[in-house]
């Protein structure tokens, strides 16, 4: 039997919980159930892949590969974005992109892994704007199950760090934050679109 440390153990349920938080999103796009917002995503595409090699380079070990398996889920989830998107682009989630794009190119310029990872918390956050606002008038346009295991399987991922630093732990962090605010203000939203019918 081969011998598995507990951080090996733990990264490897948290990616299950990522291949399955990512299938049960997926699927829903293609039933027509979920609308991502293409801006969004595709900064999302850029972000984790990011915040995946700024691990690396800090040793994280299996805390990473959740982070690499989001990379993977959300380019998957642009390109299906470009087919069955949210279709309605405003300025605001074009100031939004480009916000977060900009925000990319002093990223480029920094050698410190740990202000990569904070411009990236950051650029991930902005970009969920375009999503938040989508979601004010279609809260049900967006499957909240999924985030739930995303988030999840983020706080699983900081239990398999083997090396715990700002660099490793900050994104995470962020993301799990911005995902339980996210889910919060569409529950609400719901309540409140139930109540006013």
């Amino acid at each position: 039997m081969p011998d598995v440390s507990l951080q090996e153990l733990i990264g490897a349920i948290a990616l299950s919980l990522s291949f399955g938080g990512s299938v049960v999103y997926i699927l829903s796009i293609l039933r027509g159930q979920s609308k991502p917002h293409l801006y969004t995503w595709l900064v999302w595409s850029i972000l984790p892949t990011i915040a995946f090699f700024a691990q690396i380079h800090d040793n994280a070990g299996p805390g990473a590969w959740v982070t690499g398996m989001t990379a993977l889920s959300c380019i998957i989830t642009s390109v299906l974005a470009l087919k069955y998107g949210e279709k309605n682009i405003t300025r605001g989630d074009r100031w939004a992109l480009a916000a977060s794009l900009l925000a990319i190119l002093p990223w480029l310029v920094t050698d410190d892994p740990l202000w990569s990872v904070i411009l990236v918390a950051i650029i991930d956050t902005v970009a969920f704007i375009p999503t938040f606002r989508k979601s004010w008038d279609k809260p049900y346009e967006e499957n909240l199950s999924s985030y739930n295991l995303h988030s999840l399987k983020m706080t699983l991922s900081m239990f398999a760090l083997t090396n715990v630093t700002w660099v490793t732990i900050l994104y995470p962090l962020s993301f799990v934050a911005v995902n339980i605010v996210f889910t919060g203000y569409c529950y609400a939203r719901r309540l409140a679109l139930k109540t006013a019918k």
